[in-house]
């Protein structure tokens, strides 16, 4: 069944002036016609003015519509917390599991697998934020439930048999080595809530670590003599960084030197948080957060589909 998206506009897909309409077959834009020419038995929406883009992939959804994820690793709580962040943009995500027992992450792991095996919609995969952190650097995560990367624990980390696995880890409490075995196994490798020092880190981006989590917050910073965590991810072009944008957690002079390092332009950007709460989506923030996804989502396809896209009003910041 063909879509007819009307009275809109498309990001990145041309402008659709009054009495025009964008087709969708499935996955694909048909192409932009003439209202007229819409197809008789085709599926109309009217965007009523709104602006038209891809759903936002969110790496890191520790909850919504008042539920958390480690107080529901449940089916039912992923789909809850998935219907709370489509309303704002969010068509893909990763449930995001903060600091917690090895039982907690094992039931957090299955629930993630039967949800997508369910087919309950957007769940990408899990983020697993901590316990491997460093206690100094904790921040809102519980001093005890953080723990050493042993067998044990990297055994959980690699649970998950659908979907994709990004953890969060403060590189100097583990190893390259061991770096290295989580990201050859599939495993997408962020460091955070980190001392790492510069050497530390450059250390684990060589070992297979492709992200930083929530840049300059919980992590060793930069100075004249250490650059730190932070530096490292500044320089490092290849380094994927979320960032908090909320007035608050990120001064807007160090937003803007970051943006300077990494431009929005570039790919560098996982995902920049909007200043409505730390659990909402993308839909007030930067466009550089729109079009970076963590290495190994680059092949995510988001549909262009009733049920796949994010409208919003004309006037809306991110058009």
């Amino acid at each position: 069944m063909v879509t007819a998206l009307v009275n809109g506009r498309v990001l990145r897909a041309g402008v659709l002036r009054d009495g025009e309409a964008v087709l969708v077959d499935g996955d694909r834009i048909a192409g932009v016609v003439p209202a007229s020419e819409v197809p008789a038995d085709a599926a109309r929406h009217d965007l009523r003015g709104a602006t038209l883009l891809p759903g936002f992939i969110d790496t890191q959804v520790n909850g919504g519509g008042g539920v958390l994820f480690n107080e529901s690793p449940t089916v039912e709580g992923i789909a809850a917390i998935g219907a709370a962040h489509r309303r704002f943009g969010t068509t893909g995500f990763l449930p995001t599991l903060i600091s917690d027992d090895l039982d907690v992450i094992r039931r957090a792991v299955a629930a993630v697998d039967a949800a997508i095996a369910q087919g309950v919609p957007g769940v990408l995969g899990i983020h697993i934020e901590g316990p491997f952190l460093n206690v100094d650097r904790r921040g809102i995560h519980r001093a005890d439930k953080i723990r050493a990367l042993d067998d044990e624990g990297l055994a959980v980390l690699t649970l998950l048999k659908r979907g994709r696995t990004l953890v969060t880890l403060a590189p100097e409490q583990t190893n390259p080595a061991t770096i290295r075995r989580l990201s050859d196994a599939g495993v997408i490798v962020a460091a955070g809530h980190s001392n790492a020092t510069y050497e530390q880190s450059i250390a684990a981006v060589e070992a297979g670590a492709t992200g930083i989590t929530h840049l300059f917050n919980a992590m060793s910073p930069l100075t004249s003599r250490a650059p730190g965590l932070t530096g490292a991810a500044l320089e490092r072009p290849e380094l994927i960084c979320g960032i908090i944008v909320d007035g608050h957690h990120v001064s807007p002079t160090t937003l803007k030197i970051a943006l300077r390092c990494k431009p929005p332009s570039s790919s560098c950007w996982s995902r920049m948080r909007c200043p409505r709460s730390a659990t909402m989506s993308m839909n007030s923030c930067s466009r550089a957060a729109t079009s970076a996804l963590w290495a190994g989502f680059a092949g995510t396809r988001t549909a262009l589909s009733p049920d796949r896209i994010s409208t919003w009003p004309r006037r809306s910041p991110i058009a």
